[in-house]
């Protein structure tokens, strides 16, 4: 989706909920993945305001104080920094109002340790404080005044590792990037796509199991594999994870999982091919 075609999808979703939509309310009623919103819009707290729509529901009307120690409380009991899919698993709200809050999930640590600042509540949290150092200091550079900075320039596009591939020339960064990956080798791999839908699973196609045999699967595309779980999909109603990065630790064995980073090289020319 353009940027233009997500914001309307933002404006019919809230029209049709009475109340700005979450991540989930777009990708279940408009097919919006979070991927393809990060990419064009950056987060949803910035999709909101581009689309005027105001911010609303139970969520949003949370205190700092109630977001910023329940997100203390899971990073704690986790004994890392969670992504989104742990802290939601594991927390009491979604990543929605803290991305509207913060415009973007990597920046919540950095509002928790200015939050404990305010509020002098730094010795209670010097264990949650200590990941968090370490975790700006591996995502972040100082400025000359110290101040932390986003090395990600906000005005244009993120891109991929350049990869040889005639049809793809960068790593996908998102699920539609995924998907065109997908499309791309789906041959090779033995696969006939037979329907593609916004709605889940993404896709039913025919697989060659056997020499010969084949049978039809039901395929969700991830960007990461953990994103399977983050979007509360039925496990019982998907046979085929297919993702760039597998990262799903815990992924029952009744799904299997393509994780076509490990793959891709099957697209890369051979050199008769460079020669004909």
């Amino acid at each position: 989706m353009t940027r233009q075609e997500i914001l309307k999808a933002i404006r019919h979703c809230a029209r049709r909920l009475g109340r700005s939509p979450s991540l989930r309310d777009l990708l279940r009623i408009a097919g919006v993945s979070e991927q393809n919103l990060q990419s064009e819009c950056g987060s949803l707290g910035h999709a909101l305001k581009l689309a005027r729509v105001k911010p609303s529901g139970r969520e949003y009307n949370l205190t700092e104080s109630t977001l910023l120690l329940d997100w203390a409380a899971v990073a704690r009991k986790l004994k890392t920094i969670p992504t989104v899919a742990e802290y939601e698993t594991n927390g009491r709200f979604t990543n929605s109002p803290f991305n509207s809050r913060y415009q973007r999930w990597t920046l919540v640590p950095t509002a928790f340790r200015k939050f404990t600042e305010r509020t002098k509540l730094k010795s209670q949290w010097r264990d949650v404080l200590a990941m968090v150092a370490r975790y700006e200091a591996e995502h972040f550079r100082s400025n000359a005044r110290g101040a932390r900075k986003d090395p990600l320039l906000r005005d244009r596009p993120v891109y991929g590792r350049p990869i040889q591939v005639p049809e793809l020339a960068h790593e996908p960064v998102n699920e539609a990037g995924v998907i065109f990956a997908f499309g791309m080798l789906a041959h090779r791999l033995g696969f006939v796509v037979h329907r593609m839908q916004t709605e889940f699973p993404d896709c039913e196609a025919m697989r060659e199991m056997a020499k010969g045999r084949w049978q039809r699967v039901r395929i969700e595309f991830e960007f990461e594999s953990r994103n399977f779980l983050k979007h509360r999909h039925r496990q019982d109603r998907c046979d085929l994870i297919v993702c760039w990065v597998h990262n799903w630790k815990a992924c029952p064995p009744s799904i299997d999982v393509l994780e076509l980073r490990r793959v891709i090289t099957l697209a890369r020319p051979s050199p008769s091919d460079s020669q004909n």
